[in-house]
């Protein structure tokens, strides 16, 4: 069968993103995927949100000058590296809306975007052990 290159059409394929926009919550820390970073387009400032009565976390793109902004992002150019957060009162409100959280375990949590208002949404009852850096007990 002989192929007629001029009836293919190429999409060139992305191999640096990520297919969800995930959180990883370990002892140390959070890391963001690159996907969190390319969904909300390389914000500068966000507003880390929390609903304890549903065990929700939010990622919610801001400007600089709104009520506890945080530094987020570089500029799409600069940010070569995949983005983490160290920052203790962060982690241990994430880590206290993860079902049974166990410090040696490094959990994954899938976000959901919401592109209208610019927020990542992560349903942290949903958090799953991610075996990918597994953590001797």
């Amino acid at each position: 069968m002989a192929i007629k290159f001029s009836n293919i059409n190429l999409e060139v394929l992305d191999l640096t993103t990520n297919a969800t926009p995930d959180i990883f919550v370990n002892q140390n820390g959070i890391t963001f995927s690159k996907r969190v970073l390319e969904d909300l387009n390389y914000p500068q400032n966000v507003q880390y949100c929390n609903d304890p009565a549903h065990s929700v976390f939010a990622i919610r793109v801001c400007k600089s000058n709104e009520a506890k902004a945080v530094s987020f992002s570089k500029p799409r150019a600069e940010q070569t590296n995949t983005l983490g957060c160290n920052n203790k009162n962060l982690h241990d409100v994430i880590a206290a809306l993860i079902p049974d959280y166990q410090p040696k375990k490094r959990y994954k949590v899938v976000g959901e975007y919401d592109a209208e208002n610019r927020v990542i949404y992560y349903d942290m009852s949903a958090a799953e052990v991610s075996e990918f850096r597994a953590v001797k007990d």
